[in-house]
């Protein structure tokens, strides 16, 4: 029969060893836990993608003529800003989101502007991530709440993701950020309007893109819309409400940050 005191002795060796061991353990799972990056890190970390796309809206009637609306124009910086722009031979329209929360809606032409501060301003709702093949932005979540994604092509030598939304198709351009670079609506079998390429620049956008004179004239949504002719109204009743709605929006945002800075 062996020594008890040389069992204990053994016993006693093996305890502190495997507790060396688990100590070792604990602290090498705790450095990774510590160290490893979590989902809202990396959400956090993803970064903006600049580029600049131009597309031609082209307008497909029923009777099959077809007429070429307009360019649009779509930008993001590095620091996340946002610039939608519609032009004609009547002139441009800018909406431009600022990643500080302001918001600036311009008319280029009557040298107009409307502008409102979103409080709660989020810039990573506002562009797709190519990492989730453009199904959610770059805070993690779903862009639309109703999108498909239907697949990968190739448009213009880009290869894009085609996803769906409603009566909505549109191409994202997987290595420039997911910018569209085409997109569908169609209104019925022999009804829809397209917008086509024209351009896709990688990087950051011309700086006077996103620059508003400082002589616009501040003015509410509505006359912003109309312009400065008195004679000019909206077309129908559900353009009359249209623009009273975002008379009312306006007027909520600008006391909302009244009230904020005091």
């Amino acid at each position: 029969m062996k020594n008890p005191s040389n069992l204990r002795t053994i016993l006693g060796s093996v305890l502190v060893v495997l507790v060396a061991v688990l100590a070792a353990q604990g602290g090498r799972l705790l450095h990774l836990r510590v160290n490893a990056p979590s989902k809202a890190q990396n959400v956090r970390d993803r970064k903006h993608i600049p580029y600049t796309v131009t597309m031609r809206e082209i307008i497909h009637a029923p009777d099959g003529t077809i007429k070429v609306s307009r360019n649009v124009v779509e930008a993001i910086r590095n620091d996340g800003s946002m610039l939608k722009m519609t032009s004609t031979d009547k002139g441009a329209r800018r909406s431009l989101n600022f990643s500080s929360g302001l918001q600036v809606d311009t008319h280029d032409l009557d040298g107009t502007k409307t502008s409102k501060e979103n409080l709660n301003s989020n810039p990573k709702r506002w562009q797709r991530d190519p990492s989730s093949q453009c199904m959610n932005a770059l805070d993690g979540e779903p862009f639309d709440s109703d999108q498909i994604l239907v697949g990968e092509e190739t448009i213009a030598g880009f290869r894009t993701v085609k996803i769906t939304t409603g009566i909505i198709t549109s191409w994202h351009a997987l290595d420039y950020g997911c910018a569209k670079v085409k997109d569908v609506w169609q209104f019925g079998p022999n009804e829809f309007t397209e917008k086509e390429l024209v351009a896709l620049n990688g990087g950051e956008p011309e700086a006077n893109l996103f620059q508003v004179p400082a002589n616009y004239r501040e003015v509410s949504p509505s006359e912003r819309v109309l312009g400065p002719n008195k004679d000019r109204r909206p077309c129908n009743e559900a353009g009359v409400k249209a623009l009273r709605k975002l008379d009312d929006d306006y007027q909520r945002a600008k006391r909302a940050t009244g009230k904020e800075r005091k």
